[in-house]
């Protein structure tokens, strides 16, 4: 998976490199470049931990440990003290769940100490070898550590090879993607599934040809039920992680459905080869305004009168509400109007006046330039499918673009129905394409000394044009590097 994105997600830190032989080794590297040293990467894997046990204990509480048949049947005068309503019953179902979740929790207690004892491994690297202090990553240029690498390393490494070494997995699935040999829906093709395609695919293998599409097929049937048997542990994960990580989001946009964010398969054909992921961030997060008032360009007048007027109405309501609040808060809590208190109609007002906000347009948005702005998307992301040539003003290209950019309540959504949708594609679609995958690796890989088999992105057999112009970005990147120019 990438090392981290815009929605701020726990990054995984895999442990298992010592030394500069071994095959992770120079990702891990970068990995703590970017995660900036020991104390960040310690603090996230224990938040990851954290968060597990505390989805757990969620769900036994909002499923086991709650009546809520009484809970439901209680009324405003007589509901009484919590405890009347914790009644500890569990069922097959929230048994078999619970098991599997604590052997889940088991397994990453079990593989955190290894991971510390990399961690540890990789901060001597820096303070040792490349003589670099933790707390001077934070000022530190990427470029100023692959130059202290190369100097220090008793192997001929160059800038190149090394970012090709580190982006190897990142290579492959761009261009599995970009080549169309592995084409899966929007919003099918979410975090969950991308991970598994990495580890399934590009995980085992230090000598591509060991690669056999008969073994890949098994693997992706296996992979395929675990996903199964995890689902539920899975599921209970991202709505714990979603809520905890992004409601700060949700309350600073003022708009229930979230900001919009670029999908995980947009990220992939966005992303050139050998583009490190603090380059790809920022220039994806330079596009987002832009992306913004794109959408903007198209929204109906109508729509904007429409969300003017109801909001005016909900925000009346919502100020007789905040008047009575202010006068005595139990009117709130016990005058009734259709068997509900006037809290939860406040609550339904709020929402409808936080919806009505997407619908007007912001004052700086009134410029009708959707040519102009798409022009300035396509220059951060270097994306313009031919399709879309003369027609960046028409609606079908907004619609293509915008189903790249979606409200993040919608990506949740996609990831949640992709926990059980992503076992369907491992064990019965993707099994069929295993060949096809193993024979365009091989086609496309080559071997480099001192850094193995890495994805040839500058292949002069197969040259196309987001080979040429990821050479360029990546030239373009790196220039201020020392040995850049004995790389090329």
């Amino acid at each position: 998976m990438d090392y981290a994105d815009d929605d701020g997600e726990l990054i995984y830190f895999l442990g298992g490199a010592k030394n500069e032989n071994d095959r992770d080794f120079y990702s891990q590297v970068y990995k703590y470049y970017y995660n900036r040293g020991f104390y960040p990467i310690l603090f996230l894997n224990l938040s990851e931990l954290w968060l597990l046990i505390f989805s757990i204990a969620f769900f036994l509480f909002f499923f086991a440990f709650i009546d809520w048949v009484k809970l439901l049947e209680c009324k405003i005068n007589n509901c009484g003290d919590i405890m009347n309503y914790i009644d500890i019953k569990f069922t097959p179902f929230e048994i078999f769940i619970l098991i599997i979740g604590i052997m889940f929790l088991l397994y990453k207690f079990t593989v955190f100490i290894p991971k510390m004892k990399n961690l540890n491994n990789i901060y001597n690297y820096y303070t040792k070898t490349l003589e670099i202090k933790n707390n001077e990553l934070y000022s530190l240029d990427w470029t100023f550590i692959l130059d202290r690498i190369v100097k220090t390393s008793n192997k001929p490494l160059n800038v190149i090879n090394l970012t090709n070494k580190i982006m190897r997995k990142e290579n492959y699935m761009i261009a599995l993607i970009e080549n169309k040999i592995i084409d899966i829906p929007n919003f099918v093709y979410t975090k969950q599934m991308d991970e598994n395609l990495k580890y399934i695919i590009l995980n085992d293998y230090n000598d591509i040809n060991d690669m056999d599409h008969l073994k890949l097929k098994r693997k992706f049937i296996m992979y395929g039920i675990l996903n199964v048997v995890l689902s539920f542990v899975i599921l209970l994960f991202q709505i714990g992680y979603f809520l905890t990580s992004n409601i700060n989001d949700f309350y600073s946009s003022k708009n229930i459905t979230g900001p919009r964010r670029y999908t995980t398969l947009a990220k992939i054909k966005f992303r050139e080869y050998n583009e490190l992921a603090h380059y790809f961030e920022e220039r994806i997060n330079k596009s987002m305004k832009y992306a913004n008032k794109y959408n903007a360009q198209f929204e109906s007048p109508n729509m904007e009168i429409a969300g003017k007027f109801i909001g005016l109405i909900s925000g009346a309501f919502f100020i007789f509400f905040l008047i009575i609040s202010i006068l005595d808060e139990n009117v709130l809590l016990y005058v009734t109007f259709f068997d509900r208190s006037l809290l939860f109609y406040m609550g339904i007002i709020s929402a409808i006046s936080s919806f009505t906000r997407t619908m007007i347009r912001n004052p700086e948005d009134s410029l009708y330039d959707p040519v102009g702005y798409m022009e300035k998307i396509i220059q951060h992301t270097h994306y313009c499918p031919k399709s879309w040539t003369d027609k960046f003003n028409k609606h079908e290209v907004r619609n293509e673009f915008l189903s790249l950019f979606q409200y993040k309540i919608v990506i949740f959504c996609h990831e949640l129905i992709s926990i059980f949708v992503t076992p369907y594609y491992l064990i019965f679609i993707l099994p069929k394409k295993s060949k096809r995958i193993c024979e365009f690796i091989k086609n496309r890989t080559i071997y480099i000394d001192c850094i193995g088999y890495v994805y040839n992105t500058y292949d002069e057999r197969n040259l196309d044009d987001k080979m040429k112009s990821s050479f360029l970005f990546f030239s373009q990147n790196h220039q201020n590097s020392a040995i850049m120019m004995s790389s090329i």
